[in-house]
């Protein structure tokens, strides 16, 4: 009896033994950045899986998922599920050290797919990505849930599936540059520009050796998009810095009056606070006739701006000054326009601004009256009329002024926008769209950081040449600062600003490319005029053009004339009555481009167009 007990016993524990089997617990974290059309390996769960209570690995077979919350199905091309073993590491660089375990094709509802990798004992880390189709729709959104993990041991289900949040679409967003990248810790000061064929052109500071200003050892490097955006030349460096106290920084573009040339001013040596009138902070201009892809060696143009090589008696005394990073300008009128912060004695509080212009594409420059007293850094655009837009960097409301002169003298004082409230931080101003050139409506964009901390960097939009910012809409939702806007070829938005995700760390730099449709949330829209009005030429004498409160319209031998908006829609429609000339009051009709229909007795037509401003 006693040997039967014993024997029920040892079988008993053999059987617990037998069928107790290990613990794996699922925690998942939702990515909510903006992704992109064409971007592979799009994280959108993080899956951190406990493995425990089993032997040092099980096999993983497969997972079950589901893009519930996924816009249209086709929008992903591929799901991809990668580990990175017990390493974790940024949301941005899991595919530099992840294998890829497993893929399959999206599908509605529940799918499994199946996995070749393994769970070691621990906290593993597995990254469910998907490749964004290249004609996903802008404005759509990629989710995804993990509802269950098979391994060799057993299934298990996953308690909180899908974390709140999804990726939105736009038409383009990558990465540039990260600390680390290129033997560099830091990369800072963003400026993009799309030059004469198309292309973008970037640079940045690379900040080799740790993220601190000029006088630190900084170089600043370029890279080239032909492809809207998707992908880069590696970066080259337009001025090398040798040393602290030798570097270069703060650079800005503008188009030049050369078929292919962009110009880049920027700073170098002492840095902004260490500079004097005999050592000052250097300002450099470099050249590119090529679209951006090569630069001229760093041209000293400090003795035109200030220090003591200067010949104008009050500014030889100036302490220091530096360009606002970004965008110059090229007015219609050919000048050649950047902004500098300048200190011209020793209170910090009183930072000056200044336009820094040429009017012989670069050779020389002149230098502005005071714009500001207590600003920073600035950008100009020119209005419709042509006058002077400058927006300056200030804490709290954004402070702006006007030149009549084409920047030369500006008002006495300046004002401020109430709608561009944020911390004191560098952002950009740009011209979108102009009746002028023949677009449906003057348009003006801004980008600035919003609220009292660096982050949250919103693009605005004004349609009053920049009297009010109506519309916004936030880009980057979390830690961001300095950035810079371009208009690409297909009048869609380029946007290259410098931020932190979460707990990744020091700034990236990231280009964005979107829609003013989805910049807007719908409530504008670029219409292509140009398509519009290919075949139309001025075979119709219309005067005077522009108009502001009348035109006339030459109706000789006409028998009907219709006028039509860029839409296409019928505004205005005549059978004229023997008259020679056809005068409208076009004093309350929307400041846009029109064009004009005369039909004559013999049903022949012409065609002419005229802008309302």
């Amino acid at each position: 009896m006693k040997r039967l007990c014993i024997l029920l016993m040892v079988a008993m524990m053999s059987l617990t033994s037998f069928s107790q089997r290990s613990e794996v617990n699922v925690l998942l974290k939702q990515e909510t950045r903006l992704t992109a059309r064409g971007n592979d390996a799009e994280l959108i769960l993080k899956a951190m899986v406990q493995y425990k209570d089993g032997g040092d690995a099980v096999d993983l077979q497969s997972i079950k998922l589901n893009l519930d919350g996924t816009t249209r199905i086709v929008d992903v091309a591929e799901v991809k599920v990668y580990t990175s073993g017990l390493e974790d590491c940024a949301n941005n660089r899991f595919h530099e050290t992840a294998s890829l375990i497993g893929s399959c094709n999206p599908q509605s509802g529940d799918f499994v797919c199946e996995l070749d990798g393994q769970l070691l004992k621990g906290i593993n880390y597995l990254w469910f990505a998907v490749r964004v189709a290249s004609n996903a729709v802008e404005g759509n959104f990629i989710d995804m849930s993990c509802l269950e993990i098979v391994t060799s041991e057993g299934s298990y289900e996953v308690k909180n599936t899908s974390p709140s949040g999804s990726r939105e679409i736009i038409l383009a967003r990558t990465t540039l540059l990260r600390p680390g990248d290129y033997n560099s810790t830091n990369y800072r000061i963003p400026a993009v520009i799309t030059a004469k064929n198309g292309d973008v052109v970037t640079v940045t500071d690379k900040r080799k050796y740790n993220n601190g200003d000029l006088p630190e050892d900084i170089d600043i490097v370029c890279n080239v998009s032909s492809d809207g955006g998707h992908t880069w030349t590696e970066p080259y460096t337009m001025a090398y810095g040798t040393g602290y106290g030798k570097g270069f920084g703060d650079c800005a573009l503008a188009l030049t009056n050369d078929e292919n040339g962009i110009i880049a001013a920027f700073v170098g040596g002492p840095g902004f606070w260490g500079s004097t009138p005999d050592n000052p902070l250097r300002m450099y201009i470099s050249r590119s006739n090529d679209n951006g892809m090569t630069w001229t060696e760093p041209e000293d143009i400090t003795h035109h701006i200030y220090g003591a090589e200067c010949d104008d008696p009050e500014r030889k005394e100036w302490l220091g000054g530096f360009f606002g990073s970004g965008n110059g300008l090229l007015t219609s009128t050919g000048r050649i326009m950047f902004v500098v912060a300048m200190r011209e004695n020793n209170n910090r509080e009183a930072v000056c601004n200044h336009a820094v212009y040429s009017d012989d594409n670069g050779l020389t420059w002149k230098v502005s009256e005071r714009a500001s007293v207590g600003g920073d850094e600035a950008k100009v655009t020119e209005l419709v009329d042509g006058r002077i837009l400058m927006s300056i960097r200030h804490g709290g409301n954004r402070w702006y002024n006007i030149s009549e002169d084409g920047g030369q003298t500006w008002q006495a004082s300046t004002s401020e926008w109430t709608e561009i409230n944020s911390t004191a931080c560098n952002g950009d101003m740009i011209r979108y769209t102009s009746i002028n050139n023949g677009d449906d409506k003057n348009r003006l964009l801004h980008s600035s950081p919003v609220g009292n901390s660096r982050k949250n960097v919103t693009v605005f939009v004004s349609y009053d040449e920049g009297e009010t910012w109506p519309i916004s809409r936030c880009i980057v939702p979390y830690n961001s600062a300095y950035s810079s806007l371009c208009i690409l070829p297909d009048n869609t938005i380029g946007f290259y600003v410098e931020e932190a995700y979460q707990s990744e760390g020091d700034y990236c730099t990231v280009f964005y490319n979107f829609s003013l449709k989805w910049l807007t949330k719908g409530d504008d829209e670029y219409v292509d005029v140009p398509e519009i009005s290919d075949d139309i030429v001025n075979e119709v004498e219309i005067y005077p053009v522009p108009a502001h409160h009348m035109i006339n319209i030459n109706t000789a031998n006409a028998r009907n004339i219709n006028i039509y908006n860029v839409s296409g829609q019928l505004v205005y429609s005549l059978e004229n009555k023997n008259e020679n000339i056809l005068t409208i009051n076009v004093s309350d009709w929307k400041k846009s481009v029109y064009f004009v229909e005369i039909i004559d007795e013999n049903l022949n037509k012409k065609n002419g167009r005229f802008v309302v401003k």
